[in-house]
């Protein structure tokens, strides 16, 4: 699929006028999806002419996300909204942001703000927008898909980048450099934790900072382990908002398919396997052989330095 950017560093003719504060934005940027009948997925807004490059890179960058989001999770924008996102880069109130219904908010916004933060601040917002939420958490945030989609996109964005020449533009401006050393730092030790020990159910339980980070790391080694497309069946499966409601969702995708294939993050790393390992069997490579754990029946050790095999 095809997607355009469209606006001009003009003025509005009329300014538009946002529905929270009631503030005036003249500058405007629509990221359009190309079909039969065009589509429009974005509206970026700014208040001052010096932001409009900056809108003009949301747009990218959003675009860029919705396409990861709709190829390789299956996910949308909301049909209640006619599939319409809309972004106000505002040069008040106190720096961050915020998402309500099809509104994202980014505030106290300069010129001087690092790229990396930009981006950073528009795939969490966004994560929030398109992600199937999990709630009821009472620390850092009561919603943890936001969080989810900032190390989700990046880890992907990452990956787009490095086999792109226009990476620059769908960045923000941010070096790949800065992108991976966060992913080093906020996906990498998730999903290597629960590949190592599997999961915790005394973390899981619990709706603090670690519950809300152990929901997280599955997620993550859901997309990492068994790939995005049982990540996003996961999600649509979960039918609920509560961390048990994503766990039924994630026993349902991986159980799915006729066979699964699975990409260890190392040798010898702990699978999740529904309802029991007893019921799964390496199809390849031969000879390989799971190790349940004597007290999680859906966790067992993978005897195998092949990092990717075939389950049944």
């Amino acid at each position: 699929m095809r997607y355009r950017v469209v606006g001009s560093p003009q003025p509005l003719a009329t300014p538009v006028e946002d529905p929270l504060h009631r503030a005036a934005f003249a500058y405007r940027v629509q990221g359009v999806l190309e079909a039969d009948t065009p589509t429009t997925l974005l509206e970026i807004y700014a208040q001052r002419q010096t932001l409009y490059p900056y809108a003009e890179r949301a747009c990218r960058l959003l675009l860029h996300c919705y396409d990861l989001a709709r190829t390789k999770l299956g996910l949308d924008h909301a049909l209640r909204y006619n599939r319409l996102l809309r972004v106000f880069l505002m040069t008040e109130g106190k720096a961050g942001a915020e998402q309500q219904q099809n509104l994202i908010y980014l505030y106290d916004l300069t010129e001087r703000v690092p790229p990396h933060e930009w981006l950073r601040e528009l795939t969490h917002e966004y994560g929030h927008w398109i992600i199937p939420p999990i709630n009821s958490y009472t620390e850092p945030e009561p919603w943890a898909n936001g969080d989810l989609g900032e190390r989700w996109f990046a880890h992907h964005l990452v990956e787009r980048a490095r086999s792109s020449a226009d990476a620059d533009e769908f960045l923000m401006g941010a070096p790949l450099s800065a992108l991976e050393a966060y992913r080093r730092r906020a996906v990498e030790p998730l999903v290597e934790r629960i590949a190592r020990e599997g999961l915790s159910l005394s973390r899981w339980r619990s709706r603090r900072r670690d519950g809300f980070e152990e929901y997280l790391a599955l997620a993550l080694y859901i997309d990492r382990v068994y790939g995005s497309a049982r990540l996003g069946r996961a999600m649509l499966c979960a039918g609920g908002v509560e961390p048990d409601d994503f766990l039924r969702g994630a026993r349902e995708s991986l159980t799915e398919p006729e066979t699964l294939q699975a990409r260890l993050p190392f040798a010898n790393a702990y699978l999740f396997l529904p309802y029991g390992a007893t019921r799964w069997q390496v199809i390849q490579p031969r000879g390989a052989q799971l190790k349940p754990d004597p007290k999680r029946v859906e966790w067992a050790q993978c005897s195998v330095t092949q990092i990717t095999l075939r389950l049944r």
